[in-house]
């Protein structure tokens, strides 16, 4: 059997795959297939990977697609799967030469249904660490090699961003409770991502950042939430709820639900612009009760923006935060906590 598969859709990535595919070729561990969805791309892509294949003896397996989104064309290349644990990566990410070594060493170390590894954002030619790769905080004090949701009950779907792409998953895992991805326009991994979190059995990390987000390419999913009317979030986590508070015994993991909630109703209203900002506000609105069920938000500044979003029209806060608090953490330095936490205590 197969080691690792290696699911990664493709859709008009030819400024970046041959990056991709080749820093998964010079992979120091050999043991793996790669299963490229080619999701009806316009562009160069498919010339690209069946020229590696030209070049590198049928080195990836290729399954062409009408285009559907990324989380319809994962889906679809999960059905080829034969290795034992599964990858799922992006065509424009950019893969460390041991990524695949460190995490299926570790996942022998552990017969983890999960591995999670830190990794980088390149922004502008600059490798930044992305703190919510691995928030070390909330991993179990005293850190445990292998943890599961009742470690770390308040922190179980926070101490890791939804990202797919630095997570190895042992394959009968995931058939084994059917977790599948979304199609939806974006952020198809949400779902998928923290599901997989709350039904795992053990959960293990590597701090070592192993791969590379290039967070410039403007072709991304993941990059055109201006264009895009999240909406759907809200139906996301209310699938998530359901799931996760089907038992009462679960009402420990409320907590930690209900902050990633937050936490990404907020990320999709910083995506969004002008009438589809005011009206995302309005939905959130419409749905504040449901995401301020919990009193207790890890991060501050979430608690002041919820709090001007019940309070003020859409157009004044979009002034307050977007335009003036903005202008002075750019020009003085003033953190925007800071700034909302004077306010609130005025409005007080």
């Amino acid at each position: 059997m197969t080691k690792i598969s290696i699911v990664m859709p493709v859709f008009n990535s030819e400024i970046y795959l041959r990056e991709a595919i080749e820093s998964l070729r010079v992979q120091t561990f050999k043991d793996f297939e790669l299963i490229c969805v080619n999701d009806g791309s316009t562009d160069s892509s498919l010339e690209i990977l069946n020229e590696f294949n030209k070049k590198y003896n049928n080195f990836i397996k290729i399954i062409s697609t009408e285009n559907q989104g990324a989380g319809a064309a994962r889906n679809y290349g999960f059905q080829f799967v034969q290795g034992q644990t599964t990858i799922f990566l992006d065509s424009d990410d950019y893969f460390y030469p041991n990524f695949l070594q460190e995490m299926y060493k570790k996942y022998t170390e552990t017969k983890a249904d999960i591995v999670v590894c830190q990794y980088y954002i390149s922004k502008l030619g600059k490798l930044i660490p992305e703190p919510k790769g691995i928030n070390t905080n909330m991993l179990p004090n005293p850190c445990k090699l292998i943890f599961n949701k009742y470690d770390i009950p308040d922190y179980i779907f926070n101490f890791t961003n939804y990202a797919v792409r630095n997570k190895l998953y042992s394959t009968e895992f995931l058939k084994k409770h059917n977790i599948q991805f979304e199609n939806v326009p974006s952020g198809n991994d949400v779902l998928f991502s923290l599901l997989s979190l709350f039904y795992a059995e053990k959960i293990t990390t590597l701090l070592s950042p192993l791969v590379v987000y290039k967070a410039q390419n403007k072709n991304s999913i993941s990059s055109k939430g201006t264009e895009l009317l999240d909406m759907y979030k809200f139906e996301t986590f209310e699938k998530l709820k359901k799931i996760v508070l089907a038992s009462p015994e679960n009402k420990i993991f409320e907590i930690s639900l209900y902050n990633v909630y937050l936490a990404n109703i907020l990320r999709c209203l910083n995506r969004t612009k002008g009438k589809m900002r005011l009206k995302y506000l309005d939905c959130i609105k419409n749905n504040f009760k449901t995401i301020t069920s919990k009193t207790e938000i890890y991060n501050l500044i979430n608690y002041y923006k919820l709090f001007f979003i019940k309070i003020l029209p859409g157009w004044l806060y979009v002034l307050l935060y977007y335009k003036v608090i903005n202008y002075l953490t750019k020009n003085f330095g003033i953190k925007p906590s800071k700034i909302l936490k004077r306010i609130s205590k005025v409005k007080n």
